[in-house]
């Protein structure tokens, strides 16, 4: 997976993914979190998936995002690896 800031401003901020789960997972995170976010195709023709989002604190929302996402990740992994056993 491939993760570039494209644009960073003092309130948004848009990142470019090569694949289109980790942008739909990360603006569930972020809107979850009251954050102003969307993805996008740039280009119907290129595999490549942006999230761009507007806050107070971009870098922060982004950061606060990742991890409830990991904290997520990690909660699902305990309960399957639970069952698994």
């Amino acid at each position: 997976m491939d993760c570039e800031i494209i644009e960073k401003g003092k309130d948004s901020l848009e990142l470019e993914f090569n694949e289109k789960e980790v942008p739909l997972a990360l603006v569930g995170a972020l809107t979850k979190n009251g954050v102003d976010a969307y993805w996008y195709e740039p280009h119907p023709l290129k595999k490549q998936f942006r999230v761009h989002l507007d806050s107070d604190d971009p870098m922060g929302s982004l950061k606060k995002a990742v991890q409830t996402l990991d904290e997520d990740w990690s909660a699902f992994s305990k309960a399957l690896e639970s069952k698994l056993k």
